[in-house]
């Protein structure tokens, strides 16, 4: 969905939202999903017009079209048809992505292997070859993860583990120049910091891109392609998780590294304001514990701090009476939530629904600092199987997608953004 703003001539914001919330390891899967969701998605939201899509292509998937002109043609040719842009892409999940048991396996492969490498590529490759489904020329967007999961590096290997997958995203990011030179598709790697990652926050990420450019400083060619083609995918659940100020900070920090905003991922987080007094939202999320998802949570309180892994790590820490999760005034969780909601009925648990509002209102106030014409909006509530009925509410899956787009719509409208 494609929105302008008429104080902003050329700028546009893209929303759309992310296909990993029913993944599809074929093709057959693929087409199900778009056909079941997706069209009727567009039909209640933007008939006639067309209707952007946040696509997910597990690594077979990918190798499968990046390999098979016949089939990735017959995709091109579906998605125009049927109005279809498909703008931005995911490569974080390799795949597996709804099996039972997934957890920190998320992160696998990590980014110091070739198996990572070549899928971001395949990803890229099908992506430059889809864009022009509509017709168009321009960017793509595509996240990944910052490099592994937490577990897997030691920490006195983190700063030189952060400087080899970074040098694996400037070798992409070449890859990337190449495709833009002979197909004309700038395509924009965005590293998606996660809590429990090698990278957790937005403000760590700029701190490695600001280190790694200046060690590149004498080198023309890196230092064009990563202002060019690798980014920051901002996940406002996430960066809510990590208690993140959603200020200025976010322009200034990231702007003055040189890591700009590739991707927009708006989420919501669960929260449990009071978690000492409020036993009724402390025994609700301790009840979502399930075996698919990681659920890391932070609490934070005047003089505490606490973290943990899952659900199943907070549970062990809360039985502890001297620990720091007693001192803490709110907890968040990292389980996304219908980005409408600002509460869970009456179980006691809050949304961070007005925190992912503030920092893309902050966003769309200055277009002038986005790196490039297009701000790439994905909603990606990708939970909606593990969800609690008071969260999924009425209706069917598309109904629950309908009220979360009208949100979003609501909080670009409010800024001056509508449908272009």
């Amino acid at each position: 969905m494609l929105l302008g703003h008429p104080a902003h001539e050329g700028r546009k914001v893209r929303l759309s939202y992310c296909l990993n919330l029913h993944p599809a390891d074929s093709l057959e899967g693929l087409y199900s999903g778009l056909g079941n969701v997706t069209e009727p998605l567009h039909a209640r939201l933007a008939p006639g017009r067309e209707f952007s899509v946040g696509m997910y292509l597990p690594a077979t998937l990918a190798r499968r079209l990046a390999s098979d002109a016949d089939a990735l043609r017959e995709l091109r040719a579906w998605l125009g048809s049927h109005g279809l842009d498909p703008s931005t892409f995911n490569a974080f999940p390799y795949g597996g992505f709804a099996h039972i048991g997934l957890k920190e396996g998320v992160f696998a492969p990590e980014w110091w292997s070739a198996e990572r490498l070549q899928y971001t590529l395949d990803v890229a490759q099908v992506a430059a070859r889809l864009l022009p489904a509509l017709g168009t020329r321009r960017h793509v967007s595509i996240s990944t993860h910052t490099g592994a999961h937490s577990s897997r590096v030691l920490p006195v290997e983190l700063d030189s583990t952060r400087r080899a997958v970074f040098a694996n995203w400037v070798a992409v990011a070449s890859q990337l120049a190449r495709i833009e030179r002979e197909q004309g598709t700038r395509i924009v790697l965005s590293a998606e910091p996660e809590p429990r990652s090698l990278t957790e926050t937005c403000a760590a990420l700029g701190e490695v891109f600001a280190r790694e450019r200046e060690l590149r400083r004498e080198q023309p060619e890196s230092q064009a392609a990563i202002a060019r083609h690798l980014g920051v995918c901002l996940d406002t659940c996430h960066a809510a998780v990590e208690f993140e100020p959603a200020d200025a900070r976010w322009r200034t920090g990231l702007a003055a590294s040189g890591a700009g905003i590739g991707k927009l991922q708006f989420t919501s987080a669960l929260a449990v304001l009071d978690p000492q007094g409020n036993e009724f939202g402390r025994r609700a999320l301790l009840e979502l514990d399930e075996a698919r998802y990681l659920h890391q949570v932070t609490g934070q309180g005047p003089d505490a701090v606490a973290r943990a892994g899952d659900l199943s790590e907070l549970r062990a820490g809360w039985a502890e009476p001297q620990s720091a999760w007693h001192g803490c005034t709110e907890w968040r969780c990292h389980f996304h939530v219908p980005v409408d909601l600002d509460a869970l009925g009456a179980s006691g648990l809050s949304t961070t629904r007005d925190y992912a509002d503030r920092v893309l209102a902050l966003q769309l106030a200055a277009p002038e600092l986005w790196p490039s014409d297009e701000l790439h909006v994905e909603i990606e509530t990708y939970t909606w199987d593990v969800l609690p009925r008071e969260a999924r509410g009425a209706g069917e899956l598309v109904d629950g997608l309908e009220r979360e787009y009208r949100h979003v719509l609501a909080v670009l409208a409010a800024a001056g953004w509508t449908p272009a």
